[in-house]
């Protein structure tokens, strides 16, 4: 129990933060409205498990920016292949966002203060750890 509480928890916490921090600005550019306006073109349906998720195209309203195969989060969603909807480019090399928003953001931010609470939780407890080592030495 202890190596899991002293290695495993503050490593998966880390990965989490990590994770959370990579994706929380572009989650954000396109909740606030920020990112790149445009329209996703749905090519194919991905269905795996419990869940579904739409590839295409997206093309910026100028058609400065066209991304190939790119994923959209959840959201507005196409209601079949070749359906557009609005959508924004927000930065993230594997995903577009639909304009009116999505609960990435939301989820993004949720997990990364888990992950940084269990970290200062296990920052205290370790130094307290060491505090008695010390005064017992």
């Amino acid at each position: 129990m202890r190596f899991f509480w002293w290695v495993v928890v503050p490593a998966l916490a880390g990965l989490v933060l990590l994770a959370a921090v990579r994706e929380v600005v572009p989650a954000y550019t396109a909740q606030f409205g920020t990112g790149i306006p445009g329209t996703f073109t749905a090519t194919e349906r991905d269905c795996g498990g419990r869940s579904c998720s739409w590839r295409g195209d997206f093309v910026s309203d100028e058609g400065s920016v066209v991304r190939r195969g790119i994923g959209l989060t959840p959201g507005t969603e196409p209601t079949g292949v070749g359906d557009r909807v609005p959508a924004a480019e927000a930065g993230n090399q594997y995903k577009v966002y639909p304009q009116d928003g999505s609960s990435d953001w939301f989820l993004i931010t949720l997990l990364g203060t888990t992950g940084l609470i269990v970290l200062v939780v296990w920052g205290v407890a370790m130094a307290r750890a060491i505090h008695r080592s010390v005064r017992r030495a």
